[in-house]
């Protein structure tokens, strides 16, 4: 009998199967016997592409008891009788965590065999699927990075000026480039750029600027877990970390993940940021994240701490490596390992491109394996933070300019980001419509660019300098998919400081109210470059999701402080009846009271006060602070001492001042 490598996935007690032949069939449609029985249980595409030399398959439940019984090399005799295998294996190469849920959801029934990659998947897999043993048949399909990877050195020139007109809280020099964290409608990014048309952090960053509790896994190329501006806020083991070289020391099935571990088949495990073709997508992604404030060096962040040790932490799932990917196996096995080492966000700038599946029921019925690990990351039982009952997973869009999501983005379990400009308008690659949840900024090249030196209309963030220098600018859905994994990495942070916890449904919901409006500039029409090219900004209406992520309303919301919006430089009234009830202009006002600090961030023209019922207020500053107004309710006086009269009440607002908000509409 031929001897087959075997890592048998330790998953016991028998559970009826989640995926059902009649879920992954199609009609027959092919000539041949193989092709015929392989036309009725081919699940996915075999038109896009996939890794060569290998083939998920899906048995049934007797043959999988078989092999749990100790029958792994009895099964592949029969199965593979006649032909060249290297390897047999369960498809999840480690145990996860959660054996019984892992088994509910089926995962114990996919395999991979692995073949001689001269013969074609296609030609072996119509040679095993008549089997009986077989119950669906995948091949391992790759997906796309949601970028054109290309990184751009940092070189900064006197000849620019800072995107930053005010002083950052941090001292890190490069983040006065960073119009993504504070745009000032600095003409050198753009000459469109608008102000505050940015993430809103910086006054969200005065109540949290990250919990090293909250762990996000970046699902992606390697991170340089070395970076000088990473290193301090990478996730690590420190069972591995403290542990022999080549063991196993925690005992969780990864032998020396101090920081993560690489997915990436034929590697070892090692997290490998220097192979050729590597671009550090997965790197810069990191760094709008969590790399380190105020170190000094580098660039700011948006959950990466105040300079006290206190940022999120970033674990590495390598799944890409110089520019290759892996497939639906390896970003399965990703996913599992984030969810069974303590990650709540599963940052994810990857995807299926747009026109690959139609439906949700066609990603799920042909990227079954990929599809389940999802429900294992997001599964309660899994919940990685006590803040969020489960946790959370964040796609990018992608980059197709397509009027859907990629997948698996488009998911309703899952949040899939769109992409703008310093302008607040949708940048031109960025896939829009349905599936597509929110946008962040993702950078826009081509309103900027006047030459190759001048790219301050992208995103600089943390790189590689093997493969480039430590810092670069990069653009695509996959810059504005990590803007938002760090803004819910601030949300889960504050919510933990303020002890308060939240059903995966809330947590997502008030994520996606926490914006900004774009549609105000996209639905009167006009047009926008892209290259050579043009595109009408009206075919983006109501299509980039809710609107733009705003940092400072997903705190306000989180601790449940109303936030009211007024356009900075002009005189706003604010209806003060959804704080006090209808009769707010007929009750006695005392008083509008605010700290100095608030005062200096919204830059009063005057204090504010209340006249008939609302609040006037002339911010002269892009920020937001709070306010409080009181009142007496019933009378005109206070009661006390001599006097006979009202209770004193109050209401803390939020005033949110942007340039980029229109008194004819915005989400509050």
């Amino acid at each position: 009998m031929k001897k087959y490598r075997i890592l048998l996935l330790a998953l016991c007690a028998a559970a009826a199967s989640c995926v059902s032949e009649a879920d992954l069939s199609a009609p027959e449609t092919a000539a041949t016997a193989g092709e015929m029985a392989l036309q009725t249980k081919i699940t996915g595409s075999t038109e896009g592409e996939y890794r060569e030399g290998c083939l998920l398959l899906y048995l049934n439940d007797q043959t999988t008891a078989r092999i749990e019984n100790g029958e792994m090399d009895a099964v592949a005799d029969e199965m593979f009788a006649g032909l060249e295998i290297k390897a047999f294996e369960p498809a999840l190469r480690h145990a996860p965590k959660n054996v019984e849920l892992a088994r509910e959801l089926g995962l114990h029934k996919w395999f991979v065999v692995s073949f001689d990659e001269s013969t074609p998947v296609r030609t072996f897999a119509a040679a095993v699927a008549a089997r009986p043993e077989i119950s669906a048949v995948q091949f391992n399909a790759t997906p796309k990075l949601a970028s054109d990877c290309k990184a751009i050195p940092f070189r900064p020139q006197a000849s620019l000026s800072a995107a930053s007109g005010d002083v950052m809280p941090f001292d890190d020099p490069m983040n006065s480039y960073q119009w993504n964290l504070n745009n000032t409608g600095d003409k050198s990014v753009a000459e469109t750029a608008r102000e505050g048309a940015d993430v809103g952090v910086m006054d969200a960053w005065k109540l949290t600027a990250g919990t090293p509790d909250v762990i996000v896994a970046v699902c992606d190329a390697p991170v340089k877990y070395t970076h000088p501006d990473l290193a301090a806020n990478m996730w690590v083991n420190e069972a591995e970390k403290n542990g022999v070289k080549g063991v196993d020391d925690d005992k969780n099935g990864f032998i020396d993940d101090i920081h993560g571990y690489n997915f990436y088949p034929k590697s070892n495990g090692t997290i490998n940021w220097d192979a050729k073709g590597e671009s550090g997508h997965g790197t810069h992604v990191a760094g709008i994240i969590a790399a380190v404030n105020g170190n000094g060096i580098g660039v700011s962040s948006i959950a990466g701490g105040s300079g006290k040790g206190d940022g999120v932490r970033i674990m590495t799932c390598q799944i890409f490596e110089g520019g290759y990917a892996g497939g639906d196996r390896e970003m399965s096995e990703a996913i599992m390992y984030a969810a069974d080492n303590g990650a709540c966000i599963a940052q994810c700038s990857y995807g299926y491109s747009a026109s690959v599946f139609s439906s949700d029921n066609a990603y799920i019925n042909n990227a079954p394996l990929e599809y389940r690990a999802i429900k294992y990351f997001i599964n309660p039982e899994n919940a990685n933070h006590p803040s969020l009952e489960s946790n959370l997973v964040i796609f990018a869009a992608g980059n197709e300019a397509a009027s859907n999501s990629d997948y698996p983005g488009a998911l309703p379990q899952c949040i899939s980001v769109t992409a703008l400009g310093p302008d607040y308008l949708p940048a031109g690659y960025t896939n829009y419509g349905r599936g597509c949840n929110i946008a962040a900024p993702g950078g826009d090249y081509y309103i900027g660019a006047k030459n190759e030196a001048d790219n301050k209309s992208q995103i600089l963030s943390t790189c590689i300098s093997e493969v480039s220098d430590d810092y670069a600018w990069m653009q695509g859905s996959s810059m504005a998919c990590p803007h938002m994994s760090g803004v819910a990495a601030l949300g889960v942070s504050y919510a933990g400081k303020l002890g308060k916890k939240f059903t995966s449904e809330e947590f997502t919901s008030i994520l996606l109210t926490s914006v900004n409006d774009i549609n105000q500039y996209l639905a009167g029409g006009g047009i926008k470059p892209y290259g050579d090219m043009t595109f009408s900004l009206k075919t983006y209406h109501k299509r980039m999701g809710t609107g733009a992520i705003d940092a400072w309303k997903l705190l306000m919301q989180i601790e449940g402080t109303p936030s009211v919006m007024v356009k900075t430089g002009e005189t706003c009234t604010v209806d003060l009846k959804q704080f006090f009830g209808e009769s707010a202009a007929d009750i006695t006002y005392l008083d509008v009271t605010y700290d100095d600090e608030a005062k200096k961030t919204l830059g009063f023209a005057s204090a504010p006060k209340v006249k008939n019922g609302a609040l006037e207020i002339v911010c002269m500053k892009n920020g937001s602070a709070k306010v409080k107004v009181s009142a007496i309710a019933g009378g005109g006086q206070l009661g006390g001492g001599n006097n006979i009269g009202g209770s004193e009440i109050a209401r803390e607002i939020s005033i949110i001042s942007r340039g980029v908000y229109s008194s004819n509409g915005g989400w509050l």
